[in-house]
């Protein structure tokens, strides 16, 4: 008999026993699983007593954040996956959240395969960079005022520790609070934005969840964030930006590209 029902901590071992990264070899969940116990809602499939899949749901204003899904491989490609994410959206519409967003690495064409036949949609692509914390010179500002930045906004969403948010009014006036916006201003005008956070996913990360502007003042918010990561001894910065946002520095990693997908619910 096939059970959805909420991971355990005792699910822990016999989920990574099969669990692997495609891009490291290390899978993260092993990082999170305590934390997910306690977050959102963290779902585990079982057949014959023994969990053979999870899957983690967070909900964040109006939506519902899919992440972790992992199935046995002696059970895929039999719906398992499709009906974890179903039963998480169930639970969403329940709280009536209306949207759902996952990211997919791009290659991972069978997750891809799976999100659409759901109702997903790409609704982005984003590119990850890593960059090495470095004692730099920079024109970066803290931004002040959301005005400085309404220009430079050209998406519906920005990262933050690999999860992505809505990128509304709300949201800029929040990160403003918080002093996570980076500004490059010439002439009294704005020419380049940065959002940044701490990784809650990696130790000692730094990220830029958002970026968009000129190649110099991209530049710069880059310097900003390569000096604030030399100065806490970061062991790397990660920029998530989106595929159009053309990025060129020295020093500068591309390593992957993901599929923001969304679906109305």
């Amino acid at each position: 008999m096939l059970q959805i029902r909420k991971a355990t901590k005792s699910d822990k071992k016999p989920i990574l026993d099969f669990c692997q990264s495609p891009y490291s070899g290390v899978d993260y969940i092993a990082d999170v699983w305590d934390f997910w116990l306690k977050d959102g809602t963290f779902l585990a499939m079982e057949h014959k007593g023994k969990p053979i899949g999870v899957c983690h749901a967070s909900f964040s204003k109006n939506q519902v954040w899919i992440e972790g899904l992992r199935i046995n491989p002696k059970f895929r490609q039999k719906g398992y996956g499709s009906s974890l994410v179903l039963r998480a959206e169930q639970i969403a519409k329940r709280k009536h959240y209306k949207i759902s967003r996952m990211i997919i690495y791009n290659e991972n064409k069978k997750s891809i395969r799976l999100a659409k036949s759901l109702g997903y949609t790409i609704e982005d692509k984003w590119y990850l960079y890593n960059l090495k914390p470095k004692r730099q010179q920079s024109l970066a500002v803290v931004a002040s005022s959301p005005r400085q930045i309404e220009n430079l906004i050209d998406s519906n969403t920005y990262s933050k520790s690999w999860k992505w948010f809505a990128f509304d009014k709300s949201a800029v006036s929040k990160l403003i609070k918080k002093r996570k916006t980076l500004v490059f201003i010439k002439n009294k005008k704005a020419l380049a934005v940065g959002i940044w956070n701490d990784s809650k996913l990696d130790n000692d990360v730094l990220q830029i969840g958002y970026l968009n502007g000129s190649k110099v003042g991209m530049k710069n918010i880059l310097y900003h964030m390569q000096n604030k990561g030399y100065l806490q001894n970061s062991k790397r910065i990660q920029i998530l930006a989106q595929q159009k946002i053309k990025l060129q520095m020295k020093d500068l990693d591309k390593r992957m590209l993901f599929c923001l997908m969304k679906k109305v619910l």
